[in-house]
């Protein structure tokens, strides 16, 4: 039996579609497991990684788990990772962030270094898988691109290597069913560096539109993260991070081939496989049965 917290989120769901696939049993932890609209033949537990008197149950004849965390993610590690002590689970894969590895301090990165060392001491074969910034991350641009035909970019222009979530659900399944990975951590990147106005373009060209492009000042993004979470000195630094051009991710890893045998999927790919959130499903169509690639 294999348990994924996180099962309703874009990896997490992914993931346990594929284990399905591959013949394994899966568990899913979820806050409402009636509303979680999984595929038959998972196992439901109602809980949470925030919730410690829900692990137990959720833990229990396991021998693996995919470890998705959300909202206090240090704190829900340190509860995970007790749960699987006293399970004696065998192996944890984590999602964690590439932005442990980054050389700007700031919130997410010292979360995520939490949330690894607490699974550290699990006493479990360990696995961190440890992606940038999503392709899905672009559906941010979605209410704005429909309305007017713009892009307001929160996180700058730096080039990165933006990484596909289905990339990183294959990854999880690997490092959980395979061996060789215990002990390892994964920095997952998609094919290409890109910029986020190079993003735009691609986007741009499967909608068969025009995109304008703009970043938003410093100044503003903190405003904006600092109104969402409440934490105006967290938002500082965590702007500050992103903006900054020494990203961890700037360049493609190997990691995703390393892992799962085959090559990331590219931004174009998402792009037109999501074009549905931009309202324009035709050109994406046509964009996919031309085949085209950056």
């Amino acid at each position: 039996m294999i348990l994924i917290t996180g099962a309703t989120g874009k990896v997490g769901r992914e993931a346990t579609r594929q284990l399905l696939e591959h013949g394994r049993d899966v568990r899913a932890l979820s806050r409402a497991p009636g509303q979680a609209g999984l595929p038959e033949g998972v196992e439901m537990v109602a809980g949470s990684p925030a919730d410690p008197t829900s692990l137990d149950e959720a833990f229990a004849g396991v021998s693996a788990a995919l470890i998705v965390l959300s909202g206090d993610v240090a704190q829900e590690a340190t509860n995970v990772a007790e749960a699987a002590r006293k399970a004696g689970l065998g192996r944890i894969v984590l999602l964690s962030s590439a932005g442990v590895l980054h050389p700007v301090p700031h919130g997410i990165a010292d979360e995520h270094r939490a949330a690894e060392e607490a699974v550290l001491g699990s006493g479990a074969a360990w696995t961190f898988l440890r992606p940038g910034p999503f392709h899905a991350n672009t559906s941010w641009w979605a209410r704005a691109i429909r309305e007017n035909g713009s892009v307001r970019c929160w996180i700058g222009n730096n080039p990165g290597a933006p990484v596909d979530e289905y990339d990183i659900a294959s990854s999880a399944v690997s490092a959980l069913t395979q061996g060789g990975h215990e002990g390892r951590s994964y920095l997952l990147t998609g094919p290409q560096t890109l910029t986020s106005r190079e993003q735009a373009r691609i986007l741009g060209d499967v909608l068969g539109r025009e995109l304008e492009f703009s970043v938003a000042p410093v100044e503003e993004v903190v405003e904006v993260f600092a109104g969402i979470t409440g934490d105006r000195a967290a938002a500082v630094t965590n702007v500050a991070a992103l903006h900054s051009p020494r990203v961890p991710w700037a360049k493609p890893t190997t990691a995703v081939h390393d892992l799962t045998g085959r090559a990331p999927r590219p931004y174009r790919r998402w792009a037109v496989e999501n074009a549905a959130l931009f309202a324009l499903a035709e050109s994406a169509e046509s964009a996919l049965s031309e085949g085209s690639a950056v």
